[in-house]
């Protein structure tokens, strides 16, 4: 158990953490696709299918993130932006070696060097991001506690 405030809240998973952030871009990816005139109505569909099931595996997922959204939006924002944090870390922790095997393979010049630039930069970005957490972490922590729970209460 966690406690926040007078609260007593249960302690989540980091699945539960970035469950609505991330069901939040696939509705928006699923709008943009759905509204895109190239595509076939097959890959449409395909994707509204893959959405559905994502939301159907995780439905507890996102009805409990729901109601803790509810019941206190503050601390749950803050979770998302502390989990989504250690997402996009394991994400580029995976997503690495996976671009170095399609680099080998691609068969243009210019799509692998954009491919690389762009990942070295957003690794930089988020490592960048991730020492100025850690230099100042107590600052930070007591922001999100204090002042960013503040703005949910009025």
């Amino acid at each position: 158990m966690l406690r926040v405030g007078a609260k007593v809240m249960e302690s989540i998973t980091w699945i539960d953490q970035i469950v609505v952030p991330v069901f939040i871009l696939w509705f928006v990816g699923i709008i943009l696709v759905l509204f895109r005139k190239d595509l076939e109505i097959l890959w449409k569909l395909s994707f509204l299918f893959l959405f559905v099931v994502y939301l159907i595996l995780f439905g507890k997922e996102w009805s409990n993130a729901l109601d803790r959204l509810e019941a206190n939006p503050g601390w749950e924002i803050r979770s998302y932006i502390y989990g989504l944090g250690k997402a996009i870390f394991y994400f580029l922790f995976i997503l690495w070696p996976i671009t170095m095997i399609r680099l080998y393979y691609t068969g243009s010049k210019e799509l692998a060097k954009h491919t690389a630039s762009l990942l070295v930069t957003i690794t930089i970005l988020y490592w960048m991001l991730f020492w100025l957490y850690f230099q100042f972490m107590n600052e930070v922590d007591q922001f999100f506690d204090g002042r960013f729970q503040e703005w949910f209460i009025r």
